[in-house]
């Protein structure tokens, strides 16, 4: 009964157009996830299509940007007087496959059950996709009237490197290149046992996504006779050395801040090295980063990372292999460069036999800043909506998302979230059952609407 009477209140004083929006975003929002979309292949041209015809009867002309033989995105603008510079919702349409996976619930049909909503996609991103058109669509029936542009951007491929944004930016940037602000995903509202929202994470910074592959030679032979030149001996000292290997913290604003917000909920001797570590002047103290260091979250957080996780050596297992390779993924803080990091691999591993090869480069974005309008209108519309209970904060997104690409071209890009859910790990992102509280939609849909006027009036 609880949920019942915060969403009338939430909604109660809502326009007549707008109370149908919950509805209108959910059902959206099952219609995107019964289109499978999965990268590889990704086919987003078919969601495109289904939102495309609902912009088209509400009279808005999208732009359709193909960027592979099945593949598209969409871009849509509502315009305003022009008196600030544009604001740009932007979602990606293509998800991480369910094949393998033990799903309870068909991934490729929105399923409520429990009092949650379930299918791929309904958090990364097909949720935002649906609440920001929503959003958009109602600020084109109701003539709003306001100081930016209100850009909508749904594009594919963002799970394997970003081709679908890529393409805009390289030639089509007038259709979003004007953006002053960008709203992605990449943040989160946190709900507690009892479905209030304790915090609302915006993202300001992000680890940078690169991949390495290792490659070690052997001399080959018979099994029966090992030599001193085994290719998978070779790549697992090397292994066993970046295993070792620990990177230098990087405590910008965006790191301290979500140390400070994250020593709030902690137990009180992590809490203490959390603030310490935040408020650290010069070399941040030892004994605080030890702790820190135990917690692989805390730690990611704080310093780069390079793990293996893909391994492959041998033919037969009567002959000595020739070759051994192995795939590091690294994600790189705010600060540090790609050949720095290959430098420092190269050295731990002090092996000059050992080729260190770059994989692709997905790009890297830089740290923006912690405050400004969107700060201002996250702290105004959360207090509004969630009461001061609910702590906002920044934070450091540990994946990637396109914002890297915005980023780099000046757009001020911030993740957020619009699908609050409890902290957990299951019915999480990229796994099994993905999913959120039912209500989600709805406060997802006001949530942004709010934040969209806060920051587009």
């Amino acid at each position: 009964m609880r949920r019942v009477v915060i969403l009338f209140a939430l909604f109660a004083l809502a326009p007549p157009a707008f109370a149908d929006a919950p509805s209108d975003a959910r059902a959206l929002l099952s219609q995107l996830i019964s289109i499978d979309t999965s990268n590889p292949p990704g086919h987003e041209e078919l969601a495109v299509a289904a939102v495309a015809r609902q912009l088209r009867a509400a009279g808005v002309s999208p732009e359709i940007v193909p960027f592979a033989p099945g593949r598209s995105s969409l871009v849509a603008r509502y315009r305003g007087d022009g008196s600030k510079r544009p604001l740009l919702l932007l979602a990606h349409l293509d998800v991480v496959g369910a094949a393998g996976q033990p799903w309870t619930v068909p991934p490729f049909h929105l399923t409520e059950k429990d009092g949650w909503l379930y299918g791929r996609g309904v958090l990364d991103d097909k949720g935002f996709a649906a609440v920001a058109t929503t959003v958009f669509l109602e600020l084109v029936r109701t003539h709003a009237k306001l100081h930016r542009d209100v850009i909508l951007a749904l594009t594919g491929d963002e799970e394997s490197g970003g081709a679908g944004l890529r393409e805009i930016l390289a030639h089509h940037r007038a259709l979003v290149g004007d953006a002053e602000l960008g709203l992605n995903e990449g943040g989160s509202i946190k709900l507690d046992e009892h479905g209030r929202v304790v915090s609302v994470s915006y993202q300001a910074a992000e680890k940078t996504y690169q991949s390495f592959q290792l490659t070690a030679p052997g001399l080959g032979g018979h099994a029966s006779v090992p030599n001193d030149e085994n290719a998978i001996y070779r790549l697992a000292r090397a292994l066993d050395k970046i295993h070792a290997l620990v990177f230098p913290p990087r405590l910008g604003p965006t790191v301290r801040e979500e140390l400070r917000a994250m020593a709030a909920h902690s137990p009180d001797a992590r809490a203490a090295a959390l603030r310490r570590l935040a408020d650290a002047k010069g070399t941040p103290p030892a004994s605080a980063l030890a702790i820190v260091d135990e917690y692989p979250l805390t730690r990611a957080m704080v310093r780069t990372t390079c793990t293996a996780t893909m391994l492959s050596g041998g033919t037969r297992e009567n002959a000595l292999p020739v070759l051994a390779r192995a795939t590091l993924n690294c994600r790189l803080m705010p600060g540090d460069r790609t050949a720095d990091v290959e430098r420092a691999l190269i050295q731990a591993i002090g092996d000059p036999k050992i080729a260190v090869k770059r994989l692709e480069d997905n790009g890297a974005g830089p740290e923006i800043p912690v405050g400004g309008p969107v700060r201002d209108a996250l702290e105004r519309v959360s207090a509004q909506l969630f009461g001061k209970r609910a702590l906002v904060s920044a934070s450091v997104g540990l994946g990637a998302t396109d914002s890297r690409f915005l980023r780099r071209l000046g757009i001020h890009s911030y993740g957020i979230g619009v699908m609050p859910k409890p902290e957990e790990l299951i019915r999480s992102p990229h796994g099994p059952d993905e999913g959120a509280p039912a209500t989600s939609v709805a406060t997802g849909v006001r949530f942004l609407s709010a934040l969209v006027d806060a920051l587009a009036r």
